[in-house]
């Protein structure tokens, strides 16, 4: 879809009112003669969404039958047609369209907030996903699903808070575990990642290895191979042979069965299709061929999934005559930037593919980081994989397992309180009622050794965070300030707290803090803070008392600030800037 341009905005406009008004004569003259289906409104709503809005069952059978417009495509809200249709009549005739009902869907994307290059596994009937965590500790979060839609973390690849200290301890935001990739072998799984350094190291791209008897583990002590390059996964052929593949391209070289030696040089097998930034590779075989695929593009909306064939493992190979098989071409969708992607196999034989995104606030501020999609993947009569049947990312498709929902399965993220860089356990401590205990070390967020604050994932667009902060009773006075934070990396995040006399809020940008509002305020022993978001808006309040509004919060992303390795997401917390000990309980998000 396209906004309407200066052009063509009187055309569209007479178009959109004739649908929402059911004028189905008019609306067929337009198109006949001057308006073009692609164009939408400055929300992404198509011609479709009015047509359902004005209940004209005929008009709306036309533009599905006649004009190839899809009751499924989401506008900027991620709001489709057939969700406008739910209780009319145009309802039943999108479940025949689509060939599922509204009960019987799943939303892309399937995991919101920061959840960035995901690899899939099936054991069993069991699925395992990873995905990038950066320098935030606890490392790895390693996700189960039974459904492939609804998932749970369930355990972490790095724990040890000494190795992450070692290892984590010293770089800069945005750098450490970038894309892993789960693999399972004779009884064990495996999990292998980039360890990306600071640019002053020796070699600022390493490749970690570690294993567990259990999904969940614990995991062993990382094995860390000085090999340049990034994105590694574990292909294991059918001679038991196991091999590590990484950018640029595909390159291979042979490791050993634990994946603690590296027993050959890499070695290209396809540079990629596009020619540009061809990394994130896999291989799978099936029918005798080896298919490797790619993330090409760079992580922009350039971004796609390309794939190649052998009937040998070092090729040639042969590109798919449908690349790139997950692209999304469409400027104004809101879902964009789709690559990255992991296929793997249902027990009955199946494909589905998890995938990175990114959607954007107003086009530009890509505030969540990249999220994780799941489509479905077919195979063509000559062995070829196309996704979603060549359409780009789906925003609502047919549940794979539709019993699941029956049986009560829910949504349920499930991330832990997550650290930058590694945590003191003797600052920190979480309860079994769900309350944190955090005592200051007298550091601000900027400092990089600070370790008194802990963050979760922002999930979404528009949600609601709130905490209240106890005082024990042993403590008598306040040292510095504490309360919450919106937080990115070091370089940019907001601070909502208070000290002994006063409430503020303070955002820093890149070594300073460049707006601060404040007001005089009496601490006493208990406080509630909540922070409301709504895009870019932010709205702070105490103690249910409003105190300030703030429009246009662009710093908390990485489009906000260019320096370093901006790759992560927006985060929220809470934090101690002091010596005190405190008491901290999260109250429902509300989205």
């Amino acid at each position: 879809m396209n906004l309407y341009t200066s052009k063509t905005e009187a055309t569209a406009k007479q178009a959109f009112e004739a649908a929402k008004t059911g004028d189905e004569s008019r609306v067929r003259s337009l198109i006949d003669h001057s308006f073009n289906i692609e164009d939408c409104d400055e929300e992404g709503n198509s011609l479709l969404h009015y047509a359902v809005m004005g209940k004209n069952v005929s008009l709306t059978t036309y533009l599905v039958e006649h004009c190839g417009m899809d009751p499924a495509w989401a506008n900027q809200n991620m709001v489709t047609p057939y969700d406008l249709s739910k209780g009319t009549p145009i309802e039943e005739y999108f479940r025949t369209v689509c060939g599922f009902g509204l009960e019987e869907c799943y939303r892309n994307p399937v995991l919101r907030g920061m959840h960035p290059d995901p690899s899939i596994l099936r054991v069993g009937d069991d699925y395992y996903m990873v995905n990038s965590s950066f320098l935030y500790f606890p490392a790895l979060p390693i996700s189960h699903s039974k459904d492939l839609v609804h998932w749970k973390v369930i355990g972490y690849g790095v724990t040890d808070s000494k190795w992450a200290e070692e290892h984590l301890g010293s770089l800069e935001g945005g750098r450490g575990f970038w894309a892993p990739d789960i693999s399972y072998h004779n009884g064990r799984f495996y999990i292998c990642a980039t360890l990306r350094q600071n640019d002053d190291a020796p070699y600022i791209q390493t490749q970690m290895v570690t294993s567990s008897q259990f999904p969940q583990g614990p995991y062993e002590t990382p094995v860390i191979h000085d090999v340049l390059g990034i994105d590694p996964s574990i292909f294991t052929d059918d001679d038991g042979k196991r091999y590590m593949l990484l950018n640029r391209g595909a390159r291979i070289m042979e490791i050993s069965e634990d994946g603690k030696e590296i027993l050959s040089e890499p070695t290209l097998i396809w540079y990629g299709y596009s020619g540009h930034a061809p990394e994130g590779p896999h291989l799978l075989k099936k029918d005798g061929y080896y298919y490797c695929f790619l993330a090409e593009g760079g992580t922009g909306k350039g971004h796609m999934i390309t794939v190649s064939r052998s009937r040998n493992l070092y090729g040639p190979y042969e590109p798919c005559p449908f690349n790139p098989i997950m692209h999304q071409k469409d400027e104004m969708a809101a879902i964009q930037c789709c690559g990255h992607g992991k296929p793997v196999q249902t027990p009955d034989g199946r494909w589905f593919i998890a995938y990175l995104c990114s959607r954007f606030i107003d086009g530009q501020w890509g505030m969540l980081g990249r999220e994780t999609c799941l489509d479905e993947m077919q195979w063509t009569s000559d062995g070829w994989p196309v996704i979603n049947k060549g359409k780009g990312p789906s925003y609502m498709a047919a549940l794979p397992y539709p019993y699941q929902r029956e049986n009560g399965l829910s949504v349920e993220q499930g991330e832990a309180w997550l650290s930058p860089r590694t945590r003191d356990e003797n600052r920190i401590r979480q309860e079994e009622d769900g309350s944190v205990w955090i005592r200051g070390d007298g550091m601000d967020l900027w400092e990089k050794g600070c370790r008194s604050l802990l963050l979760k994932c922002q999930p979404d667009f528009q949600f609601t965070m709130e905490f209240t902060m106890d005082i024990v009773e042993e403590e008598t006075e306040f040292t510095s300030d504490a309360g919450v934070t919106l937080y990115y990396d070091e370089n940019t995040y907001i601070k909502f707290g208070i000290t002994r006399d006063m409430v503020f809020v303070s955002e820093y940008v890149d070594n300073s803090y460049v707006r601060t509002e404040q007001k005089p305020f009496s601490f006493q022993k208990s406080v509630t803070f909540r922070v409301e978001t709504k895009g870019l808006n932010r709205s702070f309040y105490i103690n249910n008392s409003y105190l300030w509004h703030w429009p246009d919060v662009t710093s908390i992303c990485s489009e906000g600030l260019v320096k370093g390795k901006r790759f992560t997401g927006a985060m929220y917390g809470v934090y101690v800037n002091g010596s005190n000990l405190l008491c901290w309980r999260q109250h429902s998000e509300i989205q």
